[in-house]
């Protein structure tokens, strides 16, 4: 027969494991996404124009190194978006992220890298595509437009962008940084620890509701409010949106940062009126909370 003493502890045992189920709960699975019809966000949200490929890069020893999706051969150069990957994610983790910014126009390069937050492996990766930009050998060749490049990541990936533009050479080629899920400075390791004052271009911060332990409101706004007062900033939280919502096909993410990467990389105009002035329609957008911009007009 057990004692009140056993029972005891197998009864906290129990509400621990429950209590921890629950948070992971909130923590990992967002709410269904839906758009409101008619809006910036549901346009964007939806598949581009171009159909998309794919193609695997691998080392001199046979080990994957980058994962790249484009639109077939339009004769077009285009806007590159390098990928910060979340801790220990692979390209896998985002691929219909990837192949749907792709459709919109954007050649994707993600590193086979799990710990992205220093910016290395991301800096690399925007290198490795000017060099097959310039070779006429590649099959990239004078496809990329070299003055529209874009650096955005998720999670660890979140701070690497923000290094990969700060502490990095090549970084200088970044015109625009997002931040997904950015993790609240105290979860950083040293090397990956960032600094929003030290940014030079436009700088948007998607997050969520549910996202509350590691990358929280209070911590994703005082990363807005720590940056250079001369670039243009944003930040929105998806509401009901947890730390993994940007993973598979892009969750209620996709939309938003399918235009803000038009705006900053094509000058879409019509992508723009999402973010710019008092009436954005991002700001008025009930499915997003916590909403804040500067110098977007």
């Amino acid at each position: 027969m057990r004692s009140k003493w056993t029972q005891g502890i197998l009864g906290f045992l129990l509400f621990v494991v429950l209590a921890f189920t629950i948070l992971m709960y909130f923590l990992i699975n967002s709410v269904p996404v839906t758009y409101k019809e008619g809006t910036i966000e549901a346009k964007y949200a939806g598949a581009g124009e171009y159909q998309v490929e794919s193609i695997e890069i691998k080392d001199e020893q046979g080990e994957s190194r980058y994962m790249l999706y484009y639109p077939q051969d339009s004769g077009q150069t285009h806007p590159l978006i390098a990928w910060g990957n979340g801790t220990d994610a692979l390209p896998e983790r985002y691929d219909g992220l990837f192949r749907h910014l792709a459709s919109w126009g954007f050649v994707v390069i993600d590193t086979f890298s799990t710990t992205t937050g220093t910016g290395e492996e991301i800096a690399g990766a925007i290198d490795y595509m000017l060099i097959e930009n310039s070779d006429p050998a590649s099959p990239f060749y004078r496809r990329i437009a070299t003055e529209q490049i874009a650096a955005a990541g998720h999670s660890q990936g979140s701070t690497g962008v923000i290094n990969a533009h700060t502490n990095h050479s090549s970084g200088e080629a970044i015109k625009t940084v997002v931040s997904i899920a950015l993790p609240d400075l105290k979860w950083c390791d040293p090397e990956d620890i960032y600094d929003t004052s030290a940014l030079k271009v436009p700088f948007f911060v998607m997050g969520g509701t549910r996202d509350f332990i590691v990358s929280p409101t209070s911590s994703n706004k005082l990363a807005l409010e720590n940056a250079n007062p001369d670039i243009p900033v944003m930040m929105a939280m998806a509401k009901g949106a947890a730390h993994t919502a940007i993973e598979d096909d892009g969750g209620k993410h996709r939309g938003y940062l399918t235009a803000w990467m038009r705006y900053q990389l094509m000058d879409d105009r019509e992508a723009m009126t999402a973010f710019a002035g008092d009436e954005a329609e991002i700001l008025r957008n009930t499915d997003w909370k916590s909403a804040l911009s500067k110098g977007i007009e």
